[in-house]
């Protein structure tokens, strides 16, 4: 019911125009009536289901999901959509299931209709009905289904030459809001100079001036916004920590240089999901502790890797750990951006991966494709490393399929390797 409110709302101030548009419409609403109807069939009429009733009830659910996902006459954007749970019953209120509980809170209002439909899918897997489940049931060439494509996280990925690479992004604005931003971002510039000038004069720590010329740095570059964002917050940290040592005027300049930009990155919307997205999930210190150590062997893999990565993407992903010792709800999201970072470099490796083995699959590779398989095979093991790292945290930060994926990579690698 959620999902065809979700489907639905955006047509009912605009009802589609096109013959093409209608059908697409009426042929998704029809899919997810039938899903609805099929499973009703198997719970609603009967007063206790059987087990073998469960059983065919959630095979009709994950069958669902996979046809749901793959759909051509789907419209892709419609995944991007945001999901809306409908309203509950007092009875779903007082007793939500833990996969209404993460759309009842603020990650309702950035969840995805793809993250839901995953999320779901995990949820319905990892049911405790004491029935078999249908968990790594999906084959390597059909985890293109599951995986998502890089979300909003501090770095994105690609794969160039066989190797990973840092993509250079630009931040995203609205075209109503471009002009304000421009001119904020001169004053800050500006700004940021004179108390870099002031610093270096000043008795203050060293790594309060670095911190701040790594800001203003990334500023200048108008680099990734979370990035900025995540080090404007860990900067802030560093001022409040050596605020002794500076100078009243010098502190207010701090302070008020640290708000600007505050302000500035506040003013994009991929800031505002990743605020949203990452005080919503309950992650505590034994979480933040084993991203830590999964993160770390993870780049001393890369940087011992360069044929796979090139060096600066250790170097960068290096940059954003240091984040996870900042205290409170800070170190909160820099632990989100940490997972959605690593969620990216899978997500990265995997839909690459994908595109060789059907390659394979069609046997329309060159004479070099043992060396290619052999750099697949190396890539894939930095994924399977980075996913089986943080699983179970993804999973409780929304992501479950990173645990899943983690299962059918260490399927396909062993397949490589016979």
């Amino acid at each position: 019911m959620s999902l065809r409110q979700s489907i639905e709302r955006p047509f009912r101030l605009h009802a589609p125009v096109s013959e093409d548009e209608r059908e697409r419409f009426t042929r998704s609403m029809m899919l997810v009536e039938e899903a609805r109807i099929r499973f009703n069939s198997y719970t609603r009429y009967r007063e206790e289901p059987s087990a073998t009733d469960w059983r065919a009830a959630r095979r009709e659910l994950l069958s669902f999901v996979d046809t749901f996902l793959s759909a051509d006459h789907i419209d892709r954007s419609l995944y991007e959509r945001r999901f809306i749970l409908t309203t509950l019953t007092s009875r779903d209120r007082e007793n939500p299931t833990s996969f209404m509980k993460q759309f009842m809170s603020g990650e309702a209002r950035g969840q995805s209709i793809a993250d839901a439909i995953v999320a779901f899918r995990s949820f319905v897997e990892d049911s405790d009905l004491r029935f078999a489940t249908n968990q790594g049931s999906l084959s390597f060439e059909e985890l293109g289904r599951i995986v998502p494509r890089q979300q909003v996280a501090p770095i994105q990925f690609d794969i160039v030459n066989g190797r990973i690479a840092v993509v250079k992004q630009a931040p995203k604005t609205l075209d109503a809001d471009r002009a304000n931003i421009q001119s904020a971002l001169e004053h800050i510039k500006g700004s940021g100079e004179r108390l870099i000038k002031n610093l270096e004069q000043s008795n203050c720590d060293r790594r309060l001036l670095e911190s701040v010329q790594e800001l203003q740095s990334q500023l200048l570059s108008e680099g990734n916004i979370v990035k900025i964002g995540l080090t404007n917050m860990a900067c802030g940290v560093m001022g409040a920590t050596f605020q002794a040592e500076l100078p009243d005027a010098v502190s207010a300049m701090f302070h008020s240089y640290s708000s600007s930009v505050s302000l500035y990155v506040a003013q994009f919307p991929e800031w505002e999901q990743f605020t949203q997205k990452a005080y919503a999930i309950e992650l505590d210190e034994d979480d933040v502790a084993e991203i830590d150590a999964s993160v770390g062997a993870v780049i001393d893999e890369l940087a011992a890797s360069p044929y796979l990565a090139d060096p600066e993407v250790p170097k960068t992903i290096a940059f954003v750990r240091r984040f996870l010792t900042v205290p409170g709800a800070s170190g909160k999201r820099a632990a989100f951006a940490m997972i959605r970072t690593i969620e990216n470099l899978v997500s990265s490796i995997i839909r690459h991966s994908l595109a060789f083995v059907a390659k394979t699959a069609e046997k329309t590779v060159d004479a070099a494709s043992t060396a290619a398989s052999k750099v697949i095979v190396g890539l894939l093991g930095i994924a399977l490393m980075s996913a089986s790292g943080v699983g179970p945290a993804a999973v409780r930060a929304g992501a479950p399929w990173v645990k899943q994926a983690a299962e059918i990579v260490q399927k396909q690698i062993e397949k490589m390797a016979e």
